[in-house]
Parts: C-alpha cells; sequence; structure tokens
C-alpha cells in the first residue's frame, strides 16, 4: 500500500472508531463486505477509489480535491471547526427543549408571527452543527422562554427572541464574503 493511501485509510479508520461504528456497520452503510473493509484497514488490500468514497461517505465524511496553495488555510479552518464546534448531543437537547416551549405556548395561547418565526428559525438552526458561541445564543433564549411556562410569552419578548433567531438564520443561511479586489496582479496567473 503506498503512503499516500496509507494515510487515508488512517483517517477513515479512526473516523470510524470515534464513531463508535464496527466493520460490519461500516460494510452495511457503504454497500462493501467487512472482510473487504477489513482487508482495506489492515492494509493487505489497496482501496480503489469508489471504495474508499463509499466508505468515506458512510461516516459523513468527503473526498474533496483542494488547490496545493489553499491547503494551509483548509487544515487551518478543519483545526479550528473541531475545537469550536459542539457535540450534536447537547444541542439536539437543547433544540427538543425549545420545541417543547413553543408547543406549550401554541397549545395553550394560540399562535402568533413571533412564535412561528420562532419555530421556524429552531428547525433550521438544529440542522446546523452551531459553534459554541451561537450555542450559547440559542441557549440564553431558550431559558428566557422556559420562563413563561404557567403564562404567555410576552408579545416584547417574543418578538426580540425572534428577531435574534432570525439574524443569526440569516448569518448562517447567508455569510457575508470579504471584499474581493476587482483585479489581482499574480504571478502565477498566465491567462492574461
Amino acid at each position: 500500500m503506498s503512503y499516500q493511501s496509507e494515510e487515508l485509510i488512517k483517517a477513515v479508520h479512526a473516523q470510524r472508531e470515534k464513531a463508535d461504528m464496527s466493520q460490519r456497520a461500516l460494510a452495511v452503510r457503504a454497500g462493501l463486505t467487512q472482510a473487504h473493509i477489513s482487508q482495506i484497514e489492515t492494509g493487505r488490500l489497496e482501496p480503489g477509489l469508489s471504495s474508499f468514497i463509499q466508505m468515506a461517505r458512510a461516516l459523513d465524511l468527503e473526498v474533496v480535491l483542494v488547490p496545493k496553495k489553499l491547503l494551509p488555510a483548509v487544515e487551518g479552518i478543519l483545526r479550528s471547526n473541531a475545537t469550536e464546534f459542539s457535540p450534536d448531543k447537547g444541542s439536539s437537547d437543547l433544540f427538543a427543549k425549545a420545541e417543547r416551549i413553543v408547543s406549550s405556548q401554541r397549545k395553550r395561547y394560540g399562535s402568533s408571527a413571533a412564535l412561528d418565526r420562532i419555530a421556524e428559525c429552531f428547525r433550521f438552526l438544529k440542522q446546523i452543527n452551531l459553534p459554541k458561541t451561537d450555542l450559547a445564543l440559542v441557549a440564553d433564549i431558550v431559558e428566557t422562554l422556559r420562563h413563561y411556562r404557567v403564562e404567555p410569552i410576552p408579545k416584547a419578548v417574543l418578538d426580540n427572541s425572534a428577531g435574534v433567531l432570525q439574524g443569526l438564520r440569516n448569518r448562517i443561511a447567508h455569510p457575508v464574503e470579504a471584499p474581493r479586489p476587482a483585479y489581482a496582479l499574480d504571478d502565477e496567473d498566465d491567462d492574461a
């Protein structure tokens, strides 16, 4: 097995173990046999590209080609996100609590435009692996709404919560890109 593929296989193997997934479970998800995965992981078999991609995707990984000069930036982003993002378990519990609060308010006091916006934002945000700072913002809003268990949530609180959640949703859905120059003088551009 070549050195390059050995490193890739080690990364996939580490991800499988991190996900606490057996070779058999990975085989089922990837559409391969357990013996095939075992041979790949032990280095007895060089994986074909399609088998490797199937294994990676079954582990929620994606194989991507990155321009060589952008590789340090991509690696930096991956390193920073590994520690910045929260585990899924905590966020799913938080959003379950949020949805219970919204549902309870709707049953007791009816719906409103602000409550509907809050519910829509929660549905969107629960699908995102939020950074801890954004998750803390959502947790603060959930805690604020939770204080109104036996009474209707005041309109001002609903409007403020809906506005904050919608701002967070918009920032995630429509990230602002840094301005780019209209032209660049780059030694590597031969197109000019």
